[in-house]
């Protein structure tokens, strides 16, 4: 009976975990229940379309004292979708057009992987829900790119009645929503504009998930403004390099042979390398004059300490063009036709009014066991719950991620500097990199402030270069570096205090607390929340710690009759943050159902031992991995995730184990089958 209870519990942990979007609606149908407002309904006319190239025309008369709601055909509006929507109009007599987020329906098999089997209720194959499209505030250039508000939006009779009058009743939807998201850009102001309103709720289901990747009518609009373009403008091209001639070497050749726009100078602004660098770089420099004839090239050369914020101010100080381009000595142009085209396609949307900073795709190098696929390193910068973070990180280039944010341009709060490209007027305006970032976010604050002015920075996907990251400095892995990078987190926060946990550009129901480099469900599982320690006592630790120091055979034995070398456990990573740390992995006993299992997590050292509750964590791969013994079962939620504050802690230096059933203690180990240390 007990083991059956355990079984019960732990396919209903597994239904949950492996669903995290349907725990996702159940949690937001007990926070907030939709109520129907009829005086409110009674204003929303609901005109059906099934593209959004339609033409308005097709709806014949339209009246200004009405609300019209375009709803997709092939889908669903959810219950009180219109009393919503029409009290937002109710509230914001300015307000000129609402859009809502949206999700699709179909079969576990099609959304979640699962085997409907698996489902617990009574619902039938086709009725679950999933593939959420959460949506970003106010995007004049991601619509440029796509037709992103979806299925369902609504907008107000004498807008829509004064749009067909400028522009002509024969004007597609499209073309409608585009020439209101224009007008309400030329009247732009940060924080102030409610003229178009995006409703962070889910108001719509589809029916058709094959369509879930369709980026509707992409390429359909180029360019946000029409103006003429004007002959190519003088680009400084300012590149920030210490003791790298090597590197810097790749840079430079493969920028001169394979940029296609032609206009640019090059300024490599140098903070102390040594002599003998020095000469290679000398060298460099006259090896590029002599492969593009007119090319101006300038070598500012001050030995100091490493700012990175200050490099850059000092090579713009001494750029003679109208736009400026801030780029890593890491970075190396690809030899492809679409390669070649990276800074033409970035000054697309560097020369727009309303414009400022404009970052491109960054790759990591290829590596042989990838079959030619790139890993995205950077496809603009999200200003996460936890911090700014490069979204699509690690991930493979390929397909369409998240509706297009590896493959289209998109309007983000911030883009790197490692290959940025503005105005130098915008530039000068905003006052420069802020030099009190010495090392990290200083891009960040830049993009943050160019915000606050109105500008909106375009991620331009279309642009793709090579990084080889952190070549220059090294990777910000060292306690010291950590502590750095947290104070200059918390200092960015203090300035621009608007910002924290706030990204107009990425939803509040998208994961915030950990650096998910996917587009994922804010659901917070048990094992996503903080969990408090408890210290173990010493009459515990002695009992649990009598059997080290059991050697030979007797050892042997112990373990036999114990079952102790059934047991395992991993730890893949220990991600620390200022004021927490999470401790991933998975642990597992062998040749029996792990369903029911006791586990916790032991972190010990000489002073003191904390145990932490060991939640179930999904971890498909170990169970994948164990089955094929046959006796090893009830294994997928074997992973270890656990989050704590370092405050409750002593300081020190700590050994990690899992203990089993509340008396086997067994040591973690990493890839290498080191034993795990965790400094707090």
């Amino acid at each position: 009976m007990r083991d059956k209870t355990y079984d019960r519990i732990y396919q209903q942990e597994l239904f949950a975990q492996r669903t995290p979007y349907l725990q996702w609606l159940n949690a937001q149908e007990g926070m907030e229940r939709i109520f129907d407002r009829p005086d409110a309904g009674k204003q929303i006319c609901t005109l059906p379309f099934s593209s959004c190239m339609d033409r308005v025309s097709g709806y014949g008369a339209l009246c200004a004292d009405t609300i019209y709601l375009f709803a997709r055909t092939g889908g669903s509006l959810t219950p009180g979708a219109e009393a919503v929507i029409a009290d937002v109009f109710c509230k914001h007599t300015e307000t000129a057009l609402v859009y809502a987020d949206e999700d699709y329906r179909g079969s576990l098999g099609a959304l979640y992987g699962m085997d409907t089997e698996a489902a617990h209720g009574d619902k039938d194959g086709d009725a679950y829900r999933g593939a959420p499209w959460f949506k970003p505030d106010f995007s004049p250039d991601t619509l440029c790119s796509f037709f992103y508000l979806g299925s369902v939006f609504a907008v107000r009779g004498d807008t829509l009645l004064q749009m067909t009058k400028e522009h002509g009743d024969s004007i597609s939807i499209y073309e409608l929503v585009y020439w209101i998201f224009m007008e309400t850009l030329s009247e732009y102001k940060f924080l102030q504009t409610v003229k178009v309103v995006h409703l962070a709720k889910v108001l719509y289901t589809n029916d058709c998930l094959a369509s879930a990747d369709r980026l509707e009518c992409a390429g359909q609009i180029k360019v946000l403004q029409k103006a003429e373009i004007p002959l190519q403008e003088l680009v400084s091209i300012i590149i920030p390099s210490k003791d790298n001639a090597e590197i810097l070497q790749r840079c430079l050749e493969t920028l001169i042979q394979y940029t296609a726009y032609d206009r640019y100078e090059l300024i490599i602004v140098d903070n102390g390398s040594s002599m003998a660098q020095q000469k290679q770089i000398e060298m460099l420099i006259e090896e590029a004059a002599h492969k593009k004839p007119g090319l101006e090239i300038l070598y500012l050369y001050e030995a100091c300490s490493f700012n990175f914020a200050a490099m850059c101010n000092k090579g713009a100080q001494a750029a003679s063009g109208s736009f400026l381009l801030f780029l890593n000595d890491d970075i190396e142009v690809m030899d492809t036709q679409e390669g070649a085209e990276w800074l033409a396609r970035m000054m697309n949307y560097a020369r727009c009014q309303h414009v400022g900073a404009v970052g491109a795709k960054l790759y990591y190098p290829l590596i042989q066991k990838e079959n030619g696929q790139y890993r995205i390193q950077h496809t603009g910068i999200t200003n996460m719950g936890i911090g700014p973070a490069h979204k699509l990180g690690g991930m493979v280039d390929t397909g369409c991620l998240y509706h297009g944010h590896n493959t289209l341009n998109y309007d983000m709060l911030a883009v790197t500097a490692a290959c940025m490209l503005v105005k130098k007027s915008v530039f000068d305006a905003a006052g420069g990199f802020d030099e009190s970032f010495a090392v990290a976010y200083n891009d960040v604050a830049f993009c943050f402030r160019l915000y606050q002015s109105g500008y909106f920075n375009v991620q331009v996907n279309e642009a793709a270069l090579i990084h080889h990251e952190s070549l220059s400095r090294g990777h910000d892995t060292t306690p010291e570096k950590r502590r750095r990078l947290a104070d200059e987190k918390e200092r960015l926060y203090e300035q621009y205090p608007a910002f924290r946990a706030w990204d107009p550009f990425y939803s509040p129901h998208l994961v915030q607390w950990k650096q998910d480099t996917d587009y994922t469900t804010n659901y917070l599982y048990a094992c996503d929340k903080l969990i408090l320690p408890r210290q173990m006592l010493v009459s515990e630790r002695k009992k649990i710690l009598g059997r080290y120091g059991k050697f030979g055979i007797l050892g042997k034995l112990y373990d036999r009759v114990t079952g102790y070398h059934l047991l395992m456990a991993h730890i893949d990573s220990v991600e620390q943050e200022e004021k927490t740390v999470t401790v991933n992995g998975w642990c597992i006993q062998r040749a029996r159902s792990n369903a029911g299992i006791s586990r916790k997590l032991c972190l010990y050292s000489a002073d003191a031992v904390y145990l932490f509750e060991i939640p179930p964590k999904l971890r498909e791969d170990v169970a994948e991995v164990f089955a094929a013994d046959g006796k090893t079962t009830q294994a997928a939620l074997s992973g270890i995730q656990v989050r704590f504050e370092k405050s409750g802690l002593r300081r020190g230096r700590y050994q990690a184990a899992v203990l089993f059933h509340e008396k086997q203690l067994f040591w973690a180990t990493d890839d290498k089958g080191g034993q795990i240390e965790i400094e707090i």
